[in-house]
């Protein structure tokens, strides 16, 4: 066995950063795909010229390591910086556009803009820095504490509205209630500060350039980890039961579809991957016959109706580029847990109550429709709990010990594009002790 040989078993951009890494020092690199295309959860769909991103929806300006291989791909004159701005229909049927250049915000009304401006100074700037993109640190009172209990305020119930449950639908695509304070900080750095910026190929197109570099092995599923004398020392493959040796595996694919993999021996690790919680949800995408505002790249629907599909993007807005119809497109995204009845009835039956949301979002949508399909992500984002990111430290800890394998996964450091690259980045280190750009 060739010791600088390398398995990554999925073709993520968190399993290609690693591959790519290894590859530049030298190491023969193959990734095993169980799909039929590179990318994970950035995914693009065509329709008669236009292209829609229908995963990820953007790279934030701290992504360095995502910037870094943009850069380096060849793919820096594809970057746009989103510039429009986002706009609530409110319960009582008025709406409201929200610069984020304005500091002041009309919906948390003046007690709630002093009161985020606070919460800023006093726990961002001044107070804990949490490191962007890596879980590093335990932090027990924030991680056992559900995100609501750090707002008990009767004054805060605007922020709680439309700041706590925005970021949480925003970030995770899930309701607050299921998320830890620790989470919601994370998120609340990540998302209030940095700029959006997407590619006009598409979020995907990143992927498909980086997988280009490397040598993919498409539609081949991994059944499991195979092990000799308490080591990894390869993989066998679910098509024929046939065993690809190598001298160390990563595996770079969502925690759920990784835990099936693990040996006997590795029944700690399995039980971890078994409990990571992923939003599910089927994405409606509305292809309309004309162009909407092209100032409003994001619709939402009041936070406090708590509908099934909570906001929505318009693609002709975000990335005009990418739609030469001119006409507008709209993916409606669902919140979890409101979207898990829906994720085995029939598109009709989704469309319908997309439709029933998105109308709210913006009167007269539903009969500008011209084209509808739908996509169904079993993996949208995973969810962090109160103790969940306890749980990521004991696995992390665990993980040291094992000898052959490596994990990658933006669960790992904080569910993001830059996050499994950040993992990306340690599982390459531990491989030959170099792991590109990792930043903090």
């Amino acid at each position: 066995m060739e010791s600088r040989n390398v398995i990554i078993v999925g073709a993520g951009l968190g399993g290609l950063s690693a591959g790519y890494w290894l590859r530049q020092r030298g190491y023969a690199v193959e990734i095993l795909e169980a799909s039929a295309q590179p990318g994970g959860r950035t995914v693009l769909l065509e329709r008669k010229g236009d292209r829609v991103d229908i995963g990820a929806q953007f790279y934030h300006s701290n992504f360095h390591n995502a910037l870094g291989f943009i850069d380096a791909m060849n793919l820096g004159s594809t970057k746009r910086t989103i510039s429009g701005n986002i706009r609530y229909a409110l319960e009582d049927g008025s709406f409201f556009v929200f610069d984020r250049r304005n500091p002041y915000n009309k919906l948390l009304g003046f007690r709630g803009n002093l009161r985020m401006y606070r919460f800023i100074l006093k726990f961002l700037l001044f107070g804990r820095r949490l490191p962007h993109y890596l879980i590093s640190e335990d932090m027990p009172d924030w991680d056992s504490m559900e995100v609501f209990d750090g707002f008990t305020s009767p004054h805060d119930r605007p922020m709680k509205d439309f700041l706590v449950t925005v970021i949480s639908m925003g970030g995770t695509s899930g309701l607050p209630e299921w998320m830890s304070y620790y989470c919601y900080m994370r998120h609340f750095s990540n998302i209030f500060f940095p700029n959006y910026i997407t590619l006009t190929g598409g979020i995907a197109s990143l992927a498909y350039e980086m997988a280009k570099h490397l040598s993919v092995r498409y539609e081949t599923p991994v059944r499991k980890l195979v092990t000799e004398k308490g080591r990894v020392v390869g993989v066998q493959l679910e098509s024929n039961g046939s065993v690809k040796k190598a001298g160390h595996v990563i595996v770079a694919t969502t925690p759920p579809a990784a835990a099936p993999m693990m040996p006997e021996e590795m029944e700690e690790q399995r039980r971890f991957l078994e409990s990571v919680t992923y939003v599910q949800s089927p994405m409606p995408i509305f292809f309309l016959d004309r162009p909407l505002d092209r100032n409003i790249w994001c619709y939402f629907n009041d936070p406090k109706l708590r509908k099934t599909y909570g906001y929505a993007i318009d693609e002709l807005s975000k990335a005009p580029e990418m739609i030469p119809s001119g006409k507008s497109v709209l993916v409606g995204f669902g919140i979890d847990p409101l979207t898990l009845d829906l994720m085995d009835k029939p598109d009709d039956v989704v469309l319908k109550k997309a439709k029933e949301d998105i109308e709210l979002m913006i009167p007269g949508s539903s009969k500008w429709i011209e084209d509808a399909r739908v996509h169904r992500h079993k993996f949208v984002n995973a969810l962090y709990p109160p103790g969940a990111h306890r749980s990521v430290l004991d696995f992390l800890e665990g993980a040291k010990t094992l000898r052959g394998v490596s994990f990658v996964s933006s669960v790992l450091c904080g569910e993001a594009i830059e996050a499994a690259m950040v993992s990306a980045a340690a599982a390459v280190r531990r491989v030959c002790g170099w792991g590109g750009v990792l930043t903090s």
